[in-house]
């Protein structure tokens, strides 16, 4: 990995995780409802790039497909794995009350408990990935597109207000 792109890395990741810490003001994450209307990211295609644009709120965010359900998550570098709240988990076919949450994890909000599972299918626009490794959390509000998405792609960057993702 090019010291360019381990900078880009880390810079979205602080940039993310500051501004989440800063705008939570309870449960894991919160999405706000201006992120979801006039203002939301937007993503368009160009063969395997996908551009993510900077929502309103200052998040880059994913119109994700998750085993065939539209599922929005915000873009988080600093996330070790895609992370599911219970809501969208139970959208994707898979039953949260049934999970085994025995993995303790640690987030910006602090500890909880988390169940590993396999997403069959995960789609971000072009991009399709299969067997991906998740998290189901308990008390998310919302889903995380981390690292187990990001670490399969050849580039991320960044410039301005877009996130390039590249197949």
């Amino acid at each position: 990995m090019t010291s360019t792109l381990k900078l880009a890395f880390a810079f979205v990741a602080l940039a993310t995780l500051i501004a989440w810490g800063a705008s939570q003001t309870h449960g894991l994450i919160e999405l706000a409802d201006e992120s979801r209307g006039a203002y939301a990211a937007k993503q368009a295609k160009s063969g395997g790039d996908v551009l993510l644009r900077r929502a309103a709120n200052g998040h880059f965010y994913a119109e994700a497909d998750v085993n065939g359900t539209s599922v929005r998550m915000l873009a988080d570098t600093g996330a070790s794995l895609v992370v599911l709240g219970e809501d969208d988990a139970e959208s994707v076919g898979l039953n949260p009350d049934s999970l085994d949450y025995v993995h303790s994890v640690q987030t910006a909000n602090g500890p909880t408990e988390a169940a590993v599972v396999t997403l069959d299918e995960l789609r971000v626009g072009g991009i399709v990935r299969n067997d991906v490794r998740a998290l189901v959390t308990r008390g998310l509000s919302g889903s995380l597109l981390g690292m187990s998405f990001f670490n399969t792609l050849s580039q991320v960057s960044m410039e301005s207000d877009e996130l390039i993702l590249k197949d």
